[in-house]
């Protein structure tokens, strides 16, 4: 069976090309298809400093001009090469602001033969908050996405835009407007922040932080601070520790920045104008806490040119169903798998049936691994899905589970980090539906329509295994351990018993 990701992965005709002309980086990203949770295939980047004079000079200098059309072009040509079904040009602050920025937009179209979108500073907001919400479609907070140029701000609940607004306080803007002088840059900051009306009714919001500067800033916090998931999209810091820590950073001299290896020289360099940004922005909406987000203006382009019904799609769910559709090796049986599960999911309430049918849909996606290795190489796919749309309890859950499922023990050094990113009470519900997706592996070994002959119910507080006259179980003794030890996990006692109702066994598992 082909998957959906194969069939679009093959066919240029969904490939889709955004090249973000920004204030700092030119940046290309090729999308695999027009689905819910697309994969970049291309992400090639240029670091020009269109906006670095543009404040100064009110135009883009000379230098900047002529190598970012040459960046332009030969990232056209990438995109082109690959192929793709549509490329857009969009430009952001420093050509929306920069006197010559019509004239750079000539030069782009004589170089490589394409028209340059110039966004408003309200399209730009709008957009990176759509990417946003394309993860995570009930997001309630602010958006803030810094650029080299300026800080678009956009009030969004439940997956909607309410607000937006452009203001000119990217770390290029004010290191110009400052003359370097950092100690300068929070009382700018203030005032264009407090001529923001619509911020006072959004205090103590969640915060999303998107911009590859506040990314720096969060991959330092991960790295000094052993975080277990070097993964930095749907990061969370609390208030008090983003301001503790955007705080410090703020004092970081060139020489110190200097040498930084957790991220790139340059963006080291920013570091502690990006940070007093944050750390501003963060005394002025006191927001409950901060959400950092990979996704932002590329995405939320992708996301408004897919069609209605497709954006309705729960993106998590689409990403475990095309990374199964990956390592398929039976129809899919993620339906039967829930179905049958049922029970278990009713005594394990807390967890989300979204959750649920995602583990379905990945639980047996490592089946063409070594046994050996089987459970850990599982949990690492789950934990490191390059889909950017899932929280990180999310990828933990997922993650233990399938360790659980390949018989791995939760309590193993190996899912340390899962059990990090879940706390006790999570991880112990993940431990149960592993041994109990464990248990019906054994009962259909992957065929999802074998389940229906061995039916799983609750009898009141009782956990009963129906085995169908007509269910083929090679290893009965196997069956009932497995389904003893799920007992366990769940606190529940359980009964094993042939289809005419006769009991064939009768265990009860230690609350």
């Amino acid at each position: 069976m082909t998957s959906r990701r194969a069939e679009s992965t093959s066919d240029s005709r969904s490939r889709l090309g955004v090249i973000d002309i920004g204030s700092n980086s030119i940046r290309l990203v090729v999308y695999d298809g027009l689905t819910r949770a697309p994969l970049p295939i291309v992400n090639r980047k240029a670091v020009v400093g269109l906006g670095t004079d543009v404040e100064r000079l009110g135009r883009i200098g000379d230098d900047s001009f002529e190598r970012g059309v040459a960046a332009v072009a030969a990232l056209v040509r990438i995109a082109e090469d690959v192929p793709v079904a549509q490329l857009s040009l969009l430009a952001t602050a420093a050509v929306r602001e920069a006197e010559n920025g019509a004239a750079f937009q000539a030069a782009v179209a004589v170089a490589c033969g394409r028209t340059m979108d110039v966004l408003s500073g309200d399209d730009e907001a709008r957009m990176s908050a759509l990417g946003v919400i394309s993860a995570s479609p009930q997001a309630s907070g602010i958006v803030g996405d810094l650029g080299g140029g300026s800080l678009e701000l956009v009030a969004v609940e439940n997956g909607r835009v309410l607000k937006q607004t452009s203001l000119p306080i990217g770390p290029l803007r004010l290191m110009e407007r400052t003359g370097g002088r950092l100690e300068d840059a929070g009382q700018i900051i203030d005032e264009a922040l407090s001529g923001v009306h619509w911020l006072d009714v959004m205090r103590e919001s969640e915060f999303y932080a998107v911009g590859g500067g506040w990314r720096a800033i969060a991959r330092l916090h991960m790295g000094q601070h052993d975080y277990p998931l070097q993964v930095i999209h749907g990061f969370h810091l609390q208030r008090r520790e983003a301001r503790d820590f955007t705080a410090m950073l703020e004092h970081l001299g060139r020489q110190t920045t200097s040498q930084i290896r957790a991220v790139s020289r340059r963006r080291a360099e920013g570091l502690p104008w990006g940070a007093v940004v944050l750390e501003r922005v963060i005394a002025a909406l006191q927001p409950s806490d901060i959400v950092f987000s990979a996704h932002g203006l590329r995405e939320g382009f992708h996301f408004g040119a897919l069609d209605e019904a497709t954006r309705a799609e729960d993106p998590m769910l689409s990403a475990c169903r095309d990374l199964a559709g990956q390592h398929r090796r039976f129809a899919d049986a993620s339906g039967d798998l829930e179905r049958w599960l049922a029970p278990v999911a009713e005594v394990l309430e807390a967890v989300p049936d979204r959750l649920v049918a995602a583990v379905c849909a990945i639980a047996d996606i490592g089946w063409l691994e070594h046994p050996e290795y089987r459970a850990e190489q599982a949990m690492l796919r789950a934990l490191r899905m390059p889909w950017s749309v899932l929280s990180h309890p999310e990828r933990g859950f997922l993650g233990l589970v399938l360790f659980v499922r390949y018989g791995g023990s939760a309590s193993a050094s190996t899912a340390e980090t899962c059990r990090r990113l879940l706390g006790e009470d999570g991880a112990s519900r993940a431990k149960a539906l592993g041994k109990a997706l464990r248990l019906a592996f054994e009962l259909c070994a992957g065929r999802g329509s074998a389940l229906a002959t061995t039916p799983l119910s609750l009898d009141g507080q009782t956990l009963v295994l129906t085995l169908g006259s007509d269910a083929a179980v090679a290893a009965p003794e196997k069956v009932e351990r497995y389904t003893v030890s799920l007992g366990r996990a769940l606190g529940r006692p359980v009964r094993v018993e042939s289809a005419t109702g006769t009991a064939a066994q009768k265990k009860k598992a230690a609350g």
